[in-house]
């Protein structure tokens, strides 16, 4: 070992001995240190890592912290980059496939009105079945980069392939298009376009095929801090959450015996609301509702397709909800990550779990009760 890593590796170990005493400071609004320090280890494997954040990794029999949720996953999982993938929301696309599966799911609104889903997955590889997986829109694509995730879809809009995918001005973003790359399948119990399916092994083979990175990148910087425990916020109260996306007027029910908020969308539909996940049979749940507001505006040169556009630069407002409250937040693009603010201006940390982040154009048509 050379002394230039040496002492490199002396000051990630002080480091971590700062974080797992908590410093002597209290987490605000919980009383919660940052990190628990029973039978917890700081892992650095080699030099080249250190460079990485991801690689300083707190583990504990065999499990990591997931990044995109602040829960313990099995350590293979350590600085592993996640896909996201686009699936449609239509009337016509439900129930949809492997959804339960997201760590982070987007919803954001594409043309006519409707929504579509963004599932970004960390432990993918064993998904059977990833259904119905729809085209793609620039502005999707854009905020999978912030994840450093591998953006999977079926086709994408004219726009997106021109500037995007095939353009010069996004080298960091790696994608596989299922519509003409292998890993595709069609559903023949459903109709096109809604039938279009992938498995995790299938994109796994194609990442490998590839020759893409399964490690995170050096850039990347994560997108949320996490409380180490769940913790109730101060705020007004969030039993339940709508937001008035025109097609499929959703709203969001907490539960207070798990803590934990479930996705329902097509009131008085089959299946009585629920937004379901058919391979698992799991309603969608999750301990954290983020929405951005952040309006929508008619894509320049496209406006007779209906075709959306959204400015990810600058800041705005927002809503963060968890345990049944409700509070205002602030949004920020800094850098290649978008950051979230309590009305002090201090970066929030989200309790430990799944969530839901709602893109919506203006605060008008988002309640809570």
């Amino acid at each position: 070992m050379n002394k230039k890593w040496k002492y490199r590796l002396a000051a990630v170990t002080l480091a971590a001995s700062m974080i797992l005493t908590g410093c002597g400071k209290k987490e605000e609004d919980t009383g919660t240190t940052e990190a628990a320090a029973q039978a917890v280890s700081l892992k650095a494997t080699d030099a080249s890592m250190i460079k990485n954040a991801l690689s300083v990794t707190l583990s504990k029999d065999g499990q990591i912290k997931n990044p995109l949720t602040g829960l313990w996953i099995d350590e293979r999982y350590a600085n592993k980059r996640p896909i996201s993938i686009q699936i449609e929301n239509t009337y016509a696309a439900q129930p949809q496939y492997g959804t339960s599966h997201a760590d982070i799911i987007y919803e954001m609104y594409v043309e006519g009105g409707i929504t579509r889903l963004m599932c970004i997955i960390t432990e993918f590889e064993d998904i059977e079945r990833l259904e119905p997986v729809r085209s793609n829109r620039h502005y999707y694509d854009r905020k999978a980069v912030e994840y450093d995730a591998v953006h999977v879809f079926w086709g994408a809009s004219d726009y997106a392939n021109h500037n995007d995918l095939y353009g010069p001005h996004y080298p960091n973003l790696e994608f596989i298009d299922l519509i003409r790359e292998p890993g595709g399948f069609r559903d023949d119990t459903r109709y096109m376009p809604h039938n279009a399916y992938t498995t995790g092994k299938a994109l796994l083979d194609r990442i490998n095929s590839k020759g893409l990175s399964r490690t995170y990148h050096d850039w990347y910087k994560k997108a949320f801090k996490f409380k180490d425990e769940f913790a109730k916020i101060k705020g007004d109260k969030a039993n339940k959450i709508k937001i008035a996306f025109r097609n499929n007027s959703p709203w969001f029910e907490y539960n207070k015996e798990d803590q934990l908020y479930y996705r329902f969308q097509f009131e008085g539909s089959e299946w009585d609301g629920k937004q379901i996940d058919a391979e698992t049979g799991e309603q969608l749940a999750f301990t954290n509702v983020l929405i951005q507001i952040n309006p929508y505006s008619a894509l320049a040169g496209y406006e007779a397709a209906g075709s959306q556009d959204l400015d990810w630069s600058g800041s705005g407002d927002g809503y963060y909800c968890t345990g049944g409250k409700v509070m205002p937040v602030t949004w920020k693009k800094k850098g290649s990550t978008t950051k979230w603010y309590n009305s002090k201006g201090k970066e929030i940390k989200l309790n430990p779990g799944k969530t839901w982040i709602s893109v919506y154009g203006s605060k008008d048509g988002v309640t809570f009760e």
